[in-house]
């Protein structure tokens, strides 16, 4: 089978973000036994890692792809192209989030190496996306053969962390901006809908929140996490030390950590005193050196390339998770390593439930710290980590995963 890969995000080793690693894994798995074309937009300085991401067995097309790096002319097309995309908000009643990111160009790039590759199924990751998906629709439509299947892949709905944003709210504006913003997400999530033959949700939440603002063409197909690549090994050290990962560009990443260095760990050294944290991702050494106040026991590593050797200590994983959408990779991967996990619901969402007695889930702010020191302590944390292994073999596996997209793109699901 042929199969074309559109992502926003070029899914190198580096990538850094949870998002961009499960595409990563994707392909790898889909290449395994299928033609894989990824089609990726390019920021700059990324262009090295393009042999990293052929090396998982795919042929990589880049598109370059101008974001606030940019300089020079590429900075005033930039600049172009984001006065366009508001415009195009305005008029469309759509995310300007989404509008930015379709570029008139690259999506002729995407129709063309559509006709050229001829795939059996193209699958679009990320709804930012999805107005490529709308003109790959188009352009089958008046094709005198059969197209191909098209699969846009949500990762997750754009109008739930803004509902939820708009809940958290203090004053009425931003109630109002966040709530006007959840409704441009709405409008274009029912209408790209309208442009693929399926539309994945991660959660079966998604799914339902989805079909009752008149989604439809839905599937539940999950993230994973490749667990062949993951396996547990632990060397658990004293002081106990306790990890949080993520990327600090993202808004529930920053949440979490704030909430973690100001409210949690605090009361957390005052119970524990000898306990750590760790900060590990993109801008987490930058982020806790703007942080006010006393940062003691709390230290940040920045981008790590192999975490095995952090996982490996960490006696417990701690996300604080105050919003967000999707499945939440940073959980997956915790629970594949054997990590005993500490998050909300909001982390926990799609992936596993306190009655299935595998992570340890609490609210963000109410008896969080107090939930760390007894994770700590508890003789049944390792149990359950164990349970969460086994869990994600059931569940969350790739292998698995990619058998079913497979089906998905016959036309069989």
């Amino acid at each position: 089978m042929k199969i074309m890969v559109v992502t926003p995000y070029l899914p190198h080793s580096r990538v850094g973000h949870g998002g961009g690693s499960a595409v990563r894994d994707l392909v790898k798995h889909l290449a395994a036994g299928h033609e894989v074309l990824l089609v990726s937009l390019v920021r700059p300085g990324e262009h090295s890692f393009i042999a990293d991401v052929e090396n998982l067995g795919v042929k990589v097309a880049p598109l370059p792809f101008a974001d606030s790096g940019s300089r020079g002319e590429d900075r005033l097309k930039l600049l172009i192209n984001r006065f366009s995309a508001f415009m195009r908000s305005a008029v469309s009643g759509y995310p300007f989030y989404v509008e930015k990111y379709w570029i008139r160009n690259i999506s002729r790039q995407i129709r063309t190496l559509a006709d050229e590759f001829k795939p059996d199924a193209i699958q679009i990751e990320y709804l930012q996306m999805s107005l490529y998906a709308r003109d790959l629709t188009r352009m089958y439509l008046f094709s005198e053969t059969d197209g191909p299947r098209i699969i846009l892949n949500s990762h997750e709905l754009g109008s739930v962390p803004r509902e939820r944003r708009a809940a958290r709210a203090a004053g009425p504006f931003a109630r109002w901006w966040f709530r006007r913003e959840a409704s441009r997400w709405k409008r274009l999530q029912v209408a790209a809908c309208k442009w693929t033959n399926r539309m994945l949700c991660v959660t079966e939440e998604d799914r339902r929140i989805f079909e009752d603002m008149g989604g439809i063409n839905l599937l539940t197909v999950p993230l994973g996490m490749d667990l062949e690549a993951v396996q547990p090994h632990r060397h658990r050290t004293d002081p106990p030390t306790c990890l949080f990962v993520g990327t600090f560009n993202h808004r529930p990443n920053v949440q979490a950590a704030d909430l973690l260095i100001h409210q949690i760990w605090p009361q957390v050294r005052a119970l524990r005193p000898e306990v750590q944290l760790i900060l590990v991702g993109r801008g987490s050494q930058e982020h806790l050196q703007t942080c006010k106040g006393s940062t003691e026991g709390i230290s940040a590593v920045g981008f790590v390339d192999d975490l095995t050797p952090l996982f490996s200590r960490c006696a417990l994983f701690v996300a604080p998770l105050p919003e967000g959408g999707g499945i939440k990779i940073k959980i997956l991967e915790a629970m594949a390593r054997g990590i005993p996990v500490l998050t909300t619901p909001v982390g926990a969402e799609g992936i596993t439930t306190q009655d299935d007695q595998t992570i340890f889930i609490i609210d963000p702010v109410d008896g969080f710290a107090s939930a760390v020191v007894q994770a700590l302590d508890d003789p049944l944390s390792e149990k359950r980590a164990r349970k969460a292994r086994l869990h994600m073999e059931k569940k969350f596996g790739w292998k698995a995963i990619a058998a079913r997209l497979e089906k998905i793109y016959r036309g069989e699901e």
